[in-house]
């Protein structure tokens, strides 16, 4: 049984999505983004999931640079998960009877209005399943926790209210990674998420790189204009301080419609630093 790795307590969203990704997975919390991808590396765990954009909040540019540090990290798969914020309490607790909740700020921003609403204190935790388990343990029925359906079920929380989101839009795209051996990857163990945008573990025309352009006027549009050139569609573009050298930048650019020679042939144009972080 392989095993994923993702941060956070159990029954948080990327334990939701590691379930997504990998249909017979054993998955494994950990307390950060860079524990994940180094537990990868280490080979502590098949696989790892990381967040890299919530269409509210927007994108999670620490995880595309953690793909650049780990040089024998691939993205092997993504999938979309529809995040459905429930209102989580201990048995017995009430919704009029509330003082205080608690969860991830980004989770609490998401139910902002909801929360005005009532009038409740806010306290935040680091990570969604850590508020519910939290509210569990402490035992109180005037603290609850915004957080996944999956994690009233594993800490034993009671759902007081689901879909309590701001925005009924929200949805949140994950990495699946791995090590670059083909041993391992060959053939990823997932299932299609077809209810959400963009959804679906695995495809073989998507790509992510990372390029490093050069200092002068019109370097990002002839990089850019290497891919429309083939046919190649931008998806996604952020960019990120090159830590070396002050106020410089790198580029991590998502792309459709990609095959190998199309792609090798692009990079081949804009030349420099770059890096395939994966197809998938």
């Amino acid at each position: 049984m392989p095993v994923v790795g993702y941060q956070g307590h159990a029954g948080a969203f990327s334990d939701v999505a590691a379930r997504e990704l990998v249909s017979d997975a054993q998955t494994r919390g950990y307390a950060s983004f860079d524990a994940v991808a180094e537990a990868v590396t280490a080979g502590e765990v098949e696989y790892g999931v990381l967040p890299v954009e919530n269409a509210i909040a927007g994108p999670v540019p620490r995880n595309y640079e953690l793909l650049w540090e780990h040089p024998s990290l691939r993205i092997r798969g993504e999938t979309t998960l529809a995040i459905e914020l429930c209102l989580i309490g201990i048995e017995g607790a009430e919704v009029d009877r509330i003082r205080e909740i608690r969860s991830h700020p980004v989770a609490l921003e998401q139910v902002r209005r909801y929360i005005d609403r009532y009038g409740w204190q806010r306290s935040t935790t680091t990570d969604t399943a850590g508020a519910v388990r939290e509210i569990v343990v402490l035992g109180d029925p005037t603290v609850a926790a915004i957080g996944p359906a999956l994690a009233a079920t594993v800490h034993g929380g009671t759902i007081l209210a689901r879909a309590v989101q701001d925005e009924t839009e929200n949805y949140t795209r994950f990495f699946l990674l791995a090590r670059d051996d083909a041993s391992r990857l060959d053939d990823v163990p997932s299932r299609e998420d077809a209810n959400a945008p963009g959804g679906g573990a695995t495809g073989g025309t998507r790509a992510c790189v990372g390029i490093a352009v050069e200092d002068r006027p019109g370097s990002l549009r002839d990089a850019l204009s290497a891919f429309a050139d083939r046919d190649i569609d931008l998806r996604f573009l952020i960019a990120r301080p090159d830590r070396r050298i002050p106020f410089r930048y790198r580029f991590f650019v998502e792309l459709l419609n990609v095959d190998g020679p199309r792609l090798d042939a692009a990079l081949t144009d804009i030349g420099g630093e770059q890096r395939i972080l994966g197809r998938y």
